[in-house]
């Protein structure tokens, strides 16, 4: 199969066994997508504020896994330091500060959820919390419900900083990304990634 043809592959295998979590395999970059990519980062601008979490379905390889064994739209979180164009997140290396900009270009679709009482105040407070966790190692066993304390996945540090619960024994306990979305109030969702600027 060449790789042309991978893409038409996987959107056939999608339609036949419904798995959402294909949604996204393969990545959609280019100057055709660039009006709709800015396009995000304006409504994340406009309508975001820091200590906001940004859910998203990634084109990274670890966000290829998340999707399809969870069969979800989204597979990581980040908490949003808009004043400072950056994110906080945890990935495989462990909790970071990333450029807000990469994480929208590394994006198949782009959920901006405002967690429940924010105020600039109590976000910028978050981002604060969420910033003593930087260089944290990332918490492998919390995605099976075995958490640690001292170590974080991705979707446990934007509850972690509005003081939610975490770090709570069992699967049944893990948070998926995708839970973030109905435990604030979704402010813009781009819908997946086709080439139309989303206002």
């Amino acid at each position: 199969m060449t790789l042309g043809r991978f893409p038409v592959f996987l959107a056939i295998v999608t339609v036949f066994t419904g798995c959402v979590g294909l949604q996204g395999v393969a990545p959609k970059r280019g100057p055709e997508y660039e009006q709709e990519i800015q396009s995000w980062r304006r409504a994340v601008e406009e309508r975001g504020g820091s200590g906001m979490w940004l859910v998203i379905r990634s084109y990274t390889n670890a966000g290829n896994f998340f999707a399809i064994t969870t069969n979800s739209r989204f597979s990581h979180a980040a908490v949003l330091d808009l004043d400072n164009g950056k994110v906080i997140e945890s990935v495989f290396g462990g909790v970071v500060e990333s450029p807000l900009e990469k994480l929208i270009q590394n994006s198949h679709r782009l959920v901006l959820v405002e967690p429940k009482g924010w105020t600039p105040e109590k976000g910028v407070e978050a981002v604060a919390n969420a910033r003593s966790l930087i260089g944290k190692k990332f918490g492998f066993c919390g995605l099976i419900g075995f958490p640690n304390p001292n170590r974080w996945y991705c979707s446990e540090i934007p509850l972690r900083v509005w003081n939610y619960p975490t770090d709570r024994f069992g699967p049944w306990n893990v948070i998926h990304p995708r839970q973030l979305t109905r435990i604030g109030t979704v402010l813009f969702d781009s819908g997946t990634r086709d080439g139309k600027p989303d206002e």
